[in-house]
């Protein structure tokens, strides 16, 4: 029995594990309590922050659940509770373009079921964490009876709360039958509460009723349903109970007037998808076989909701999924119906209007608005219910947060071993990461790394997911990599792995160095400026947080480029510019970015500014001509506070990753703005940067060899000189004095990143195997 006890076989209350132990005395209660602990958390046990309480609770739950008990009083929720539950009562953003649509498409896929085509009436919601899924389910609510089942696991202080019919959903042992006389069972007592109802009773108000009586844990909601599904469990013949129950549905005034008359909505469905020792068939399985007795034209739909599960099993595809192969030849084709995925949340935060003063550029509350809804309103929530002093100190509480929603790890203090999926999570929200042809990591990343679902067929086969421009994520990220090296090393040789798998060619390779290397320049600006400009913060407080993560502020054009070369930015070989349009460009240039954003079109000034006020810089498209990278550049007079397109202007980057000094010599006369397009006022100036990551001429060598290094940045001049042109170039890493030697090794790898058929093979069979493939003239060439 102890052996038992100790090691979590055997889960019951402390009372009677200590009657059973005959555990007389408070010393050798103690003891057991210890000895319990440190077989079952032997990370938590010994923490001073867990009584004695705490420790007798943990052991009176199953293993997970004791753990998330202790661990959430080791390090409590970075988020307030409260904030997170306001938000969730908030006035809802997007009604039409978000809720509308969706009960759309409920009524037609629920007037559409029949056996012989579908799988069963459910279809999933699949999107990001903070996406706002759960909060639509409760939008849903305000317009059709929603039965709301969120199966969070116990002891989890996240919203929405686990719902007391979790156990039911969740109950062990399970079967076919388990599940019909439950939803049976909740079809009826819904069907109760509505029996109230008459043709000229208000609906909204009834609903509204509805969804307070079911959520209640004060109603007697739960309790019915456990005595009706008891009395059913007497019963045979399950599936008859459940298809007489949502008939009798259809016949209720209140449901009459819609076609769509139920919704059943499971929340964190993954836990369906666990698979009890012992057994061959999830709960999920089961659950959605029960789901196909529901009659046709019932008007009774399911929904799945999750953020961190795999969405391929929610397939009904009999390769993954025995319980699918005794459906029988009536069974159809079992066609799932689509997933619900394109929901219209994202900036819905964002003003119609655009910042207009420089001051209110790097502000939290503007900045938090621009992608998923949550962090706008927890920020607003935060500081209205006073939980911080200022929006700073609720920017930090978030950008820990949203790291851990990248990483999908709670415990984010610990040194943790970088999987490829974190890896692509971090550099995903900075410089943008190719995530096509890469099937299980798209799967992966949308479903527990805040990844964005951009694309997925109704097959539920293909999917494309990415990461858009979220400054909350950026920072999140940036902070991190900035502050653990060895973190950014591990994600840039797992992104030269995910690159060795597909079909991206050396250029590609070239141009990802270049947007790490960049972004490596303005974090450590930031941290530079950060601090050399340490003053006594303005919250009227004496005692200031330590290591706040914060927003960054808008960065000088000088002190950018002295971080890059390592030179004062007034001694650097910058080409054709005159001296006017220098003292311009280096008195008041400022840069205002923190991660990369793919752009499809020749930016024009009006893309510039917009990337300015999101704190975005442009990874250009494939065609772009001159650059591949463009940053824009803000020309801030210091008479005036108003933001003005004129201003507008830019840093081009234009990057080689091929051993050779081919077309060097005339790239500075083609990294203009006439040349690449971009329509810029011809009053500014403009800054262009040549990354040639594979090639040093014998001039910089030595002249690196001889420590003048000021001279190895000058771009060969050609052609007609250009006035207002900046211009450097940077031969190798080695030109990155501020990188470190270990992050110079990891870069070099991935511009060596073997990209084709015959970069694979290291032995000689393989590429001579390898060479058959290729037209004779490509195979006889060796990189």
């Amino acid at each position: 029995m102890l052996i038992k006890f100790a090691t979590g076989l055997t889960i019951q209350s402390w009372k009677d594990t200590s009657n059973e132990l005959m555990l007389d005395t408070q010393l050798k209660q103690d003891k057991v309590i210890q000895l319990a602990l440190m077989r079952r958390y032997p990370q938590l046990y010994n923490s001073e922050k867990i009584s004695l309480e705490a420790k007798i609770q943990s052991l009176e739950k199953p293993l997970d659940a004791g753990e998330r008990l202790l661990r959430n009083i080791i390090q409590p929720p970075q988020l307030s509770l409260d904030a997170v539950q306001k938000g969730f009562r908030s006035d809802y953003v997007g009604h039409d373009d978000i809720v509308t649509p969706t009960i759309k498409a409920l009524e037609a896929w629920s007037s559409a079921w029949l056996q012989e085509i579908y799988f069963a009436p459910y279809t999933c919601l699949v999107g990001p964490t903070m996406m706002g899924k759960s909060r639509l389910l409760k939008e849903l609510a305000k317009e059709v009876c929603v039965i709301y089942i969120c199966l969070r696991p116990e002891g989890s202080t996240g919203e929405p709360p686990r719902s007391q019919l979790a156990t039911e959903m969740l109950a062990t042992p399970y079967s076919e039958d388990h599940y019909n006389r439950l939803i049976a069972a909740i079809l009826s007592v819904a069907l109760g509460f509505f029996e109230k109802a008459t043709k000229t009773s208000d609906r909204t108000k009834l609903l509204k009723e509805w969804n307070k009586h079911q959520e209640s844990i004060d109603s007697d909601f739960y309790s019915k349903v456990q005595s009706k599904f008891r009395k059913l469990a007497d019963l045979d013949d399950a599936p008859s109970h459940l298809r007489s129950a949502a008939q009798s549905i259809c016949k209720n005034n209140f449901f009459k007037s819609t076609e769509l008359k139920v919704v059943l909505a499971i929340d964190e469905a993954s836990a369906l998808l666990e698979l009890p020792p012992n057994k061959e068939v999830t709960r999920f399985q089961k659950f959605r076989r029960s789901l196909r007795n529901v009659p046709t034209c019932t008007g009774i739909f399911a929904v799945l909701v999750d953020t961190n599960s795999r969405i391929a099993n929610f397939l009904p595809n009999s390769r993954y999924d025995r319980s699918s192969r005794d459906i029988g030849a009536r069974g159809g084709t079992g066609l799932p119906y689509p997933p619900i995925y394109k929901i219209a949340s994202f900036d819905v935060m964002v003003p119609l209007h655009e910042p207009e003063n420089w001051n209110n550029l790097s502000l939290p509350e503007r900045l938090c608005q621009y992608g998923v809804p949550f962090y706008s309103l927890y920020l607003g929530d935060a500081l209205t219910l006073n939980e911080a002093a200022t929006p700073a100190i609720v920017v930090n509480r978030m950008a820990m947060y949203a790291l851990g929603k990248l990483l999908f790890c709670d415990n984010i203090t610990e040194k943790i071993e970088i999987t490829e999926a974190q890896a692509l999570a971090l550099l995903g929200p900075t410089i943008g990461i190719p995530l096509h042809g890469q099937a299980r990591l798209n799967v992966e990343l949308t479903s527990s790394h805040a990844a964005h679902c951009a694309y997925l067929d109704s097959t539920h086969e293909v999917q494309f997911s990415f990461y858009p421009s979220q400054p909350i994520y950026a920072l999140a990220a940036n902070n991190y990599l900035y502050k653990n090296e060895r973190v950014l090393i591990s994600c840039i040789d797992s992104l030269a792995c995910v690159l060795s798998q597909g079909c991206v060619d050396t250029g590609e390779a070239g141009k990802f160095a270049s947007r790490i290397i960049l972004l490596c320049a303005m974090n450590k600006t930031v941290a530079d400026l950060k601090t050399s400009n340490k003053v006594l913060d303005q919250m009227g407080i004496d005692s200031l947080p330590e290591k706040l993560i914060e927003f960054p502020s808008p960065v000088p054009v000088a002190k950018f480029l002295e971080t890059l070369t390592g030179v004062p930015a007034n001694e650097l070989p910058l080409g054709s510019i005159n001296s006017y349009q220098k003292k311009r460009l280096l008195d008041e240039g400022m840069m205002f970015w923190s991660h990369f954003m793919h752009c499809t079109h020749t930016p024009t000034t009006g893309s510039l500014m917009e990337g300015l006020h999101r704190g975005l810089a442009m990874q250009c498209h494939h065609s772009q001509k001159s650059f591949d990278q463009i940053l824009t550049i803000y020309l801030k007079d210091q008479s005036r506070d108003s933001l003005d397109e004129k201003d507008i202007s830019f840093c081009g980057v234009q990057v080689k990753n091929v051993k050779s000094n081919a077309d060097t010599k005339t790239l500075q006369s083609w990294m203009t703005p006439e040349h690449a397009g971009i329509n810029i006022s011809a009053a500014n100036p403009y800054l262009a940067l040549l990354f040639d990551l594979k090639y040093s001429p014998i001039t910089v060598k030595e002249a690196r060899a001889a420590e003048n290094f000021t001279k190895t940045y000058e771009l060969p001049p050609h052609g007609e000189p250009d006035l207002r042109q900046a211009s450097l170039v940077f031969y190798e890493l080695d030109a990155f004095n501020f990188l470190s030697l270990e992050l110079k090794q990891a870069l070099k790898r991935l511009l060596t990143t073997n990209v084709d058929l015959l970069l694979h093979h290291k032995d000689e069979l393989g590429i001579k195997y390898a060479q058959q493939f290729l037209l004779r003239s490509d195979a006889s060439f060796q990189p």
